[in-house]
């Protein structure tokens, strides 16, 4: 009876400790890939489809919503317009080969132009617990955007973007 009760006990703090760490594991191991320029290993921590879907959406939301504003019959014809072109651009833009062309030219480019990477995660970075199978990281400010990541198996990806609130 005690090494069942033993057993239970370690198993769950096991799954608690997954449960904590692996979103952290998942990031650092996304930011290396990053740094080195592994773009199959990056891409290895993204779910495309999932991801260009959750983009689309945000982007024809945003489109929509400027569209809305503007009292310029040209300029609400262009904000139709960027409704209509959103989805080619995100699947045409979101794969992994952009991935690893990206990386390539990162890696080609002059040590002195790579002071800042465009986007990076400092130590105010927020890991935002969704349940199980959902955790969103984001600055200090979560109305600036965050990312998606869900489990799949007993590690994660990125499925999705949320947009910074206008």
């Amino acid at each position: 009876m005690r090494k069942a009760v033993a057993a239970i006990l370690v198993l769950l703090i096991v799954i608690a400790g997954w449960w904590y760490a692996s979103p952290i594991w998942t990031l650092r191991e996304m930011r290396d890939a990053a740094k080195t320029h592994d773009s199959a290993r990056f891409s290895a921590y993204v779910d495309y489809p999932a991801l260009r879907e959750s983009l689309k959406v945000g982007l024809r939301r945003a489109a929509n919503g400027e569209a809305g504003k503007q009292s310029d019959p040209v300029q609400s014809i262009g904000a139709a317009a960027a409704f209509l072109f959103v989805g080619p651009i995100v699947d045409s833009v979101v794969t992994p080969k952009a991935v690893e062309a990206a990386f390539v030219a990162d890696a080609n480019r002059p040590a002195s132009s790579l002071k800042t990477l465009p986007v990076t995660a400092d130590e105010h970075a927020v890991i935002e617990r969704a349940g199980l199978d959902t955790f969103r990281v984001h600055g200090t400010d979560a109305s600036k955007g965050a990312l998606v990541f869900r489990r799949h198996g007993l590690g994660w990806k990125l499925a999705g973007i949320d947009l910074p609130k206008p």
